[in-house]
């Protein structure tokens, strides 16, 4: 059974918002140090973890809900 079109776009949502909630837990304790050193200024910072945490968060996302792929075995031919 498939999850109506509703259900399945409000979990890819939320599953995108919490994962990038994820990312953002460690990745601005990494910006500010980098910040403080003096590395990067604070926009190019954003920049880069905003970036980052989409990439991440399609990374996870996609494939979580993406139907999986049926594999027929040697076992059931291909008479179906």
């Amino acid at each position: 059974m498939s999850w109506p079109l509703k259900l399945r776009a409000m979990s890819f949502v939320i599953g995108i918002g919490v994962v990038v909630a994820e990312v953002a837990v460690v990745a601005i304790p990494v910006g500010v140090a980098l910040w403080i050193g003096g590395f990067a200024g604070a926009a190019r910072i954003a920049q880069a973890e905003a970036a980052i945490a989409l990439a991440v968060a399609f990374a996870i996302i996609i494939p979580a809900h993406i139907r999986p792929t049926r594999i027929v075995g040697s076992g059931q031919g291909a008479s179906r």
